[in-house]
């Protein structure tokens, strides 16, 4: 039986070749061998876009040394393991090619706990209750965040895989980024993309991702839109400070707008009187 290291693409473990590619098909083989897992039906069908269904093992084995790892299927069939299922998704050694195989520890095997990833020391959250679609050329992301439920689209052209993990960072409200996996015939590769509330649609993509590189005309741009065109100053202000603090004289008077918003509103001691008190 193939050792799954170093293999051809003509080797018909089931890996296609680098693991990351469509592979041969051999989803029988691979499933019993590598995982404590038995698929829903042998031999999936493809969509009609050409794809079939992905997920994530996150309770395997390398077939090698034995390491805890993260087995990922990819809609074009493709198989890869990870170390880490997250930034910078590094690939098991054992079966990535251009790596020696290694020998398992006593470390190795005992899964790592979420404080010892490199993704969550960096800031990033695992998007949970996820769901994955398409809509008008854009990718959308849907799911629980922490505490809050959000609902994305990416910049126009960017394309992720349906059933990927997902984990997300926040740059300002209503401004992510993204790390993910995105899939074609020939390999699986993990991107990093930026993600947005909906609402953001009508700023234009070239403005928010100038906002989320901190250059200030980007984020007068996305702040000016949330304050006029949307109405909600609130919102832009974060944007418009950051703006300000980047010399953005536009940004400044609209940061005067914002605070005349504000003083307008009636005081939270206000609001709560009764009318009786406040005609006195």
């Amino acid at each position: 039986m193939c050792n799954a290291a170093n293999h051809s693409d003509a080797c018909d473990c089931g890996f296609g070749g680098d693991t990351g590619g469509g592979g041969g098909g051999r989803w029988g083989s691979v499933s019993n061998f590598v995982l404590n897992y038995s698929p829903p039906a042998f031999g999936w069908s493809r969509d009609s876009d050409g794809t079939v269904a992905s997920y994530v093992n996150p309770n395997a084995r390398c077939p090698v040394c034995g390491c805890s790892v993260f087995f990922y299927r990819s809609p074009y069939n493709g198989r890869v393991y990870f170390d880490d299922l997250g930034w910078p998704w590094p690939k098991h050694r054992c079966t990535d090619n251009r790596q020696e195989p290694r020998r398992a520890t006593r470390t190795s095997i005992v899964p790592k706990s979420l404080g010892d990833t490199r993704w969550h020391r960096e800031g990033w959250s695992p998007l949970l209750s996820l769901h994955v679609a398409q809509e008008g050329g854009r990718a959308a992301v849907r799911g629980d965040l922490d505490e809050t439920f959000v609902d994305l689209v990416l910049p126009a052209g960017q394309r992720i895989d349906r059933e990927t993990p997902v984990l997300i960072k926040r740059i300002l409200p209503r401004l992510f980024r993204i790390t993910c996996l995105a899939s074609d015939p020939t390999s699986t590769r993990p991107v990093e993309s930026l993600a947005f509330d909906r609402r953001l649609l009508g700023a234009r993509d070239d403005a928010i991702r100038r906002a989320a590189d901190g250059d200030a005309s980007g984020l007068q741009a996305v702040g000016g839109y949330l304050l006029w065109k949307l109405e909600d100053p609130a919102g832009a202000r974060p944007y418009l400070e950051a703006a300000a603090a980047g010399g953005s004289f536009e940004a400044i008077l609209d940061l005067f707008v914002v605070s005349l918003f504000e003083t307008a509103r009636p005081s939270d001691a206000a609001a709560v009187l009764p009318e009786a008190e406040l005609a006195s």
